[in-house]
Order: C-alpha cells, then structure tokens, then sequence
C-alpha cells in the first residue's frame, strides 16, 4: 500500500510539472503575439500590450495606490460628471462593461475621455476601489448605499461585487426588503435567486423568510397581463412553499392574492401534506397537555385538604389538617394560652418554669369533622 501511494505522489507531481510548463507555453504564446497576461489571484486576464507604458498590474491592498491617481492613468472617466483618473489595466480586470468596452472595437478604447451615465446615484469610488483591489468596503454595503452599489454594480458586470452584496443582502434582508427601492433596484431575478441561495447555505433565513422575500419582491407588480413567471420560478426553484409554515402562506396569501392564483394546484399538496402533520402533532400536545393539567388539578384539590383548618375537641384550636398528627394538644383546667412552638402559658409563665399550673395532660389534637368557616 505505501508503494502504491509513493506511485501516486510521483504521479500527481509530474502532472503538475505538465500542467505548469503547458501553462508556460501558453502565456509566451501570448506574449509573443503582443498580448499582456496579468494573473491574479483566481483568474488571469489577456490584455493588448501597450509599449509605451510600462505599468505592473497588483492585486488587494497594493493595487489601491493607483485609484484615482494621474500616474500611469490613460484614461479619464465620467460617472455621472464625477471624474475619475483610471488605468484601462484595472478596469478589465473585473468588469464585463469595460472589458467588452476597451478589449472590442468600440471607439472609447481609443478616447482618452469617457462618460459613464450609471444607473443610480452614489459615490463610485468605493466601486471602483473594488475594481482594483478585489476588496469591498463597507461604505459599499451601507443603508443608503446598498441599492445604488447593486444597480451599478450590475449595469458594469462586476460580478464578484454582487455575490457579495447578495451575501450582505441575505444577512440584513428584513431591513433592505420592505424598503420601496427593493422592486426598483433589483429587477434582476438571477441576483434574487443568489441572495435566496446565499441565504440557504449559510442558514440567514428561518422557515417562511424565502416566501417573504419573493413576496415583497414582485409586490408592486400591478399588470393586469402579469403572469408572475419569475416569481413563481423562483418560489419552485427554492421550494419556498413547501419551507413556509401556514402563518406565511397566510400573509403571503393577503399580500399578493393575484400571484397564488397562477400558481399549480400541485404545487399546495406539500403545504396540505405538512398541514395534516402540523395538526396531528398539534392535537398530541394538546392531549398531553391535558393530562398534566388533570394531574396538577389533583395535587391542587389534595393540598387544599391538607391546608384546610379543623377545630380540635380537646383544646378548641383551629390548625391545618395536616399538622393534627404533629402538634401536641395540651388539655388544662386552667384558663390560660397556648404559643405555638413556645409552650403553655397559665401564670404568664412558660410551662417549663411554671411550678403549680401545668396541664392535665398532654396528647394529640383530636380532629373535629367539621371544617373552620372561611
């Protein structure tokens, strides 16, 4: 066995030498036909050399030393009239729009000025830091940044940013998700299917959570030719009825009555089948509910009796019926008092110094049938 596995070793390390001289090879190739490969930390992108500027690509904390700065920029974009002084080397790296934008043969590849007109207001630069860096900042994540941070991101493609704003959605979504700007922003129903995945896998949502999100989603759908397709694929696609308990089907039912309607009857028979279980459990309880009230009926009703006061024959005291077996009752021709815990008092003196007033005799109570008025 160990023989096998040194073979095994040697192997695996041979084609690793493979894999990385035919890598190798490749990027010469590249770099022979006057292209530039930069690689990061999880993917390496193909650029056009340019021999007039000697410029190194980093990634993370080194790479924002550029942002913004006039060195080595090419190019100066516009986000909607905020300027910015950008290097074409980054941009590509993360972004589908400008990747597609300088790597094609569009015009602006050659322009030095370029205007961005971004779907939603805010401050771009965090966005940008992001492109450089791979970091996000929270400045990006923030209430009153959050939906313009998604709008941008998707209008630029810059994917790796959305996974994680849907993380961040997914953790904090009851305070991004009755927000009017959740159906304005998010019109993607990809991105809302990755925060309700996102949201599964690191167990953020509790049963009937999905169902709301989609809910509110697709609230303010008011077309009458609506057909609720993406809503409904995104409630199959997630079984978001068949983890939703039956206060949820309720709310969700009052919500947005017109989206259950286009819905499969087939669809319901989870619901009625965890229904029916629901309320078998529920009667369960109930009965063994009952029976441990029945029980603590009993000893409520047995200590009741036992706490109930009954007149003694001898000595006339009113005491607890349960004490008539402990106390001892103290028969005199005295008139005198009886403490309890203290003794007899004839002379007002206790019976232990008393010299000539002492009981006739002592004993247990006899307990009376009838029962202290109360």
């Amino acid at each position: 066995m160990e023989g096998l596995k040194g073979i095994e070793g040697i192997t695996d390390r041979k084609l690793v030498c493979e894999m990385k001289d035919v890598l190798n090879n490749l990027i010469s190739q590249l770099s022979a036909a006057g292209l530039t490969v930069h690689v990061l930390q999880n993917r390496a992108v193909v650029t056009e050399r340019n021999e007039l500027r000697a410029f190194n690509v980093f990634d993370g904390e080194t790479a924002l030393q550029f942002v913004n700065q006039p060195e080595h920029a090419d190019k100066i974009i516009s986000f909607n009239s905020e300027r910015f002084y950008c290097h074409t080397e980054y941009l590509v790296l993360r972004s589908q729009y400008f990747r597609a934008l300088f790597c094609g043969v569009y015009r602006e590849s050659s322009m030095d000025f370029i205007s961005v007109h971004l779907p939603a207001p805010g401050n771009m630069e965090p966005i940008l830091r992001f492109m450089y860096s791979g970091i996000a900042e929270d400045a990006l994540f923030e209430a009153h940044e959050m939906f313009s941070t998604i709008q941008n991101a998707n209008f630029l493609g810059v994917e790796e940013l959305l996974i994680k704003a849907a993380e961040n959605f997914a953790s904090r979504w009851k305070f991004y998700a009755v927000s009017p700007l959740f159906r304005r922003s998010i019109v993607d129903s990809e991105f809302l299917s990755s925060i309700l995945e996102l949201g599964t896998k690191n167990s953020v949502f509790s049963m009937g959570d999905m169902l709301r999100i989609v809910v509110w989603w697709n609230e303010e759908e008011e077309s009458s030719e609506c057909n609720f397709s993406e809503s409904i694929r995104l409630l199959m696609e997630h079984k978001c009825l068949e983890e939703s308990s039956l206060m949820d089907l309720e709310w969700a039912l009052g919500k947005k009555p017109p989206l259950f309607c286009f819905i499969e009857q087939s669809a319901f028979r989870p619901v009625y089948q965890r229904a029916i279980q629901n309320s078998a459990r529920a009667l369960e309880k109930i009965r063994v509910h009952e029976d441990k009230i029945k029980s603590l009926s009993q000893c409520v009703r047995t200590l009741t009796r036992q706490l109930e006061e009954v007149r003694c024959n001898r000595c006339q005291m009113f005491l607890p019926r349960a004490a008539m077996k402990t106390r001892t009752c103290i028969v005199t021709r005295h008139q005198g008092e009886y403490v309890v815990n203290k003794g007899w008092s004839c002379c007002r003196q206790l019976i232990k110094r008393s010299k000539g007033c002492k009981p006739v005799s002592l004993s247990r109570h006899c307990m009376s049938l009838n029962a202290r008025a109360r």
